[in-house]
Formats: C-alpha cells, sequence, structure tokens
C-alpha cells in the first residue's frame, strides 16, 4: 500500500467504500510492518494526480492533491467538529511511514464518553488532470 489513503471498513466496489473505524496508533503500527495482511484496511492509491471522494452524510468532498488534502463544502456548512471527523477516518501511508490525524488528551476522552461509533458511506473516484 505504498501511497495510499487508508481506511478502516468495507470496500463493496471500486467505488463506493463504507468506513467502520478510525485509524489509531495500533493500526498505524501495523500498517507500517505488514501493511497487505490486513483485512479490514482498505487503500486508495495516490499515485494519479487527484483523488475525490464524495460523502454522502455531509455532501461535501474530500480531495487529495499532491499530498495536499481539501474538504469543501456542499449544501449545509461544515462546522469545525464535522471537518475533523472526516479527516479522522482515513490514515496516509508512504512507503513504510504511516501518518493519522487524532485527538490528544481529555478531548479524546471526552469525545469517546459523548459519542458512539458511527458508519460512513462515500464514494470514491479518480480525476486526471489534463
Amino acid at each position: 500500500m505504498p501511497n495510499s489513503l487508508i481506511f478502516i471498513g468495507e470496500r463493496p466496489s471500486h467505488l463506493e467504500m463504507h468506513i467502520k473505524g478510525k485509524p489509531e496508533f495500533y493500526d498505524a503500527m501495523l500498517l507500517s510492518k505488514n501493511p497487505s495482511s490486513q483485512l479490514s484496511y482498505h487503500s486508495i492509491p495516490l499515485h494519479q494526480s487527484r483523488v475525490t471522494i464524495l460523502i454522502r452524510e455531509n455532501n461535501c468532498q474530500f480531495n487529495c492533491h499532491h499530498q495536499s488534502l481539501q474538504l469543501i463544502e456542499g449544501e449545509r456548512p461544515l462546522s469545525e467538529d464535522d471537518a475533523y471527523d472526516i479527516f479522522t477516518n482515513f490514515a496516509f501511508m508512504e512507503d513504510n511511514k504511516v501518518a493519522f490525524i487524532m485527538l490528544s488528551g481529555k478531548n479524546r476522552m471526552r469525545l469517546r464518553e459523548k459519542e458512539g461509533p458511527r458508519a460512513l458511506s462515500a464514494y470514491a473516484y479518480e480525476k486526471l488532470d489534463g
């Protein structure tokens, strides 16, 4: 999975994915050691020029382009928490290095107690510059 966007969940088709969890430190360790053996992890290669993910729940777009991330609001404005929730669903892998976004300290514990697990459905498509 070199140079990939990683998520935890299911991939029913090439263009559809169901995100079931958020990557954590343990996931990063597993992926950096042996990325191909983990069945619940799915990857979207970042070798193409642009990856766009349409997120149905928020009607927004998540773009990865040349090691840059962009979140484009849909019909309704996204709160800071909504944006953070979207970004934290993914890990980024380059060679054997894995990066992910997470809450730290007390905020992480407070949010875990307040919110139950959520499933996120999204569609991914490739757009080639040209």
